[in-house]
């Protein structure tokens, strides 16, 4: 069974498991996964590409919302975003904590 065959969102599950940066691969492989999909109903509008509903799919299962941007522009937002997860950050009047993505605790003032 030729991997195409398969339906598009099955198709946007399993390449929503890769790295936005697998995910940029792929779309520089295959067109194919690049073009926009075929309305579901008469008169409605056409589906985002299997590999932007891959990429929505992984921010949405890893806590992040993406903005409506070109194919190239939301992998590289998605990179981005995963390579510097959001810090949590406490601040005085003189003294700030920060905790970054790896759990690292970091302070700063006096």
């Amino acid at each position: 069974m030729p991997l195409l065959s398969l339906p598009a969102d099955l198709l946007a599950r399993i390449l929503a498991r890769f790295s936005p940066a697998e995910i940029a691969q792929a779309g520089a492989v295959s067109g194919l996964f690049t073009e926009s999909q075929p309305p579901q109903t008469a008169g409605g509008a056409r589906e985002p590409s299997i590999l932007v509903q891959a990429l929505q799919l992984r921010a949405e299962e890893h806590g992040y919302v993406l903005p409506v941007l070109p194919f190239r522009w939301l992998c590289f937002a998605a990179m981005q975003h995963e390579a510097n997860p959001p810090a949590r950050l406490a601040a005085g009047e003189t003294h700030s904590l920060f905790i970054d993505g790896e759990g690292r605790l970091s302070s700063c003032g006096s």
